[in-house]
């Protein structure tokens, strides 16, 4: 009976820790819903965890599935604007 306790409380360790480290982020986009969607009607800036600023929350899923990287939305809030918006957050 030890053994089982013992079980569950790794479990429960290792689901509250991941929860903790999801919370820093922004709630993310659903990247799969928005490869449906044209990229230039959405204007919704945001900053994401490899240092770029992208010019909606689809352009920045673009970039995520068609390079694989394990990057994430960081901040979502407006920026100082450029012509290509592809600045360092």
């Amino acid at each position: 009976m030890s053994a089982m306790r013992l079980l569950l409380l790794c479990v429960a360790f290792i689901c509250l820790s991941d929860m903790r480290s999801e919370a820093q982020f922004p709630p993310q986009p659903n990247c799969y819903n928005l490869m449906r969607v044209d990229c230039s009607t959405m204007h919704d800036v945001v900053c994401a965890t490899n240092g770029v600023t992208y010019p909606s929350s689809c352009s920045f899923c673009y970039v995520k599935i068609r390079t694989v990287k394990d990057i994430f939305v960081a901040k979502k809030e407006p920026v100082e604007s450029t012509e290509d918006h592809l600045e360092v957050c």
